[in-house]
C-alpha cells in the first residue's frame, strides 16, 4: 500500500491555501491604505463649521446668516476659510470704518441678520494683514457688526458713526 502524504488542515482548509489567502488579504489592505493616504494627503481640513451645518449660524427667511455674539467667531472663521467676498453694494465699508475711527483695511464683509431680532447689519472683518496671509498663517482680526446706515456724517449733521452694534477681536486658525 502506498501512503498518500496528508496535508495539515485548519477547520478543513489546507494550511498552504490559508497562508496564501492571508498574504493576499494583507497586501490588499496595504494597497488600500496607501491609496487612501495618497488621495487625502493634499486636502486641508478646517475646524470651522459652515452655515449649512446644524452647529453653524442659521439663515433667516431672506437667506442672510443670523449671527450673534456666540456664533460670530465661527462665522468669521467660515468667511476667511471660504474666501467669500460679497459683490460691491451701495454700502461703503471703508467710509463706515473711518467714521468709527478704525484705520484698518476691510478684508471681508458680509451682510448678516444680527442677534435675536435679526436686524439687518454688515459684518466687517478688518485688520492690518491681507486675506491670503490670514488664511495661510491664521492670527487675530477685528470684527465689527454695523447697521447699514454706518458711514460719514450726513448732510443734516447727524453722526452715522453711532451705528456700531458689536466690535471685538476674533482668533482665526490657518488653513
Amino acid at each position: 500500500m502506498t501512503r498518500r502524504p496528508q496535508s495539515v488542515a485548519v477547520l478543513g482548509i489546507p494550511v498552504p491555501l490559508l497562508l496564501t489567502a492571508l498574504v493576499v488579504a494583507a497586501l490588499l489592505g496595504l494597497l488600500l491604505s496607501v491609496t487612501l493616504e495618497a488621495s487625502t494627503g493634499n486636502r486641508s481640513y478646517s475646524v470651522s463649521s459652515s452655515v449649512e451645518q446644524a452647529s453653524g449660524a442659521g439663515k433667516n427667511s431672506s437667506g442672510l446668516p443670523v449671527v450673534t455674539e456666540a456664533s460670530l467667531g465661527t462665522e468669521v472663521q467660515r468667511l476667511v476659510d471660504s474666501g467669500m467676498i460679497q459683490p460691491p453694494t451701495s454700502f461703503d465699508a471703508t467710509a463706515c470704518l473711518r467714521a468709527l475711527g478704525v484705520q484698518d483695511s476691510v478684508l471681508i464683509m458680509e451682510e448678516v441678520a444680527w442677534s435675536a431680532d435679526e436686524s439687518q447689519a454688515w459684518l466687517l472683518v478688518h485688520g492690518p494683514t491681507d486675506r491670503e496671509t490670514l488664511r495661510a498663517n491664521g492670527g487675530t482680526v477685528s470684527a465689527t457688526v454695523v447697521r447699514p446706515d454706518c458711514g460719514p456724517a450726513t448732510a443734516d449733521g447727524g453722526d452715522r458713526g453711532e451705528s456700531r452694534l458689536w466690535s471685538g477681536d476674533v482668533m482665526i486658525g490657518s488653513l
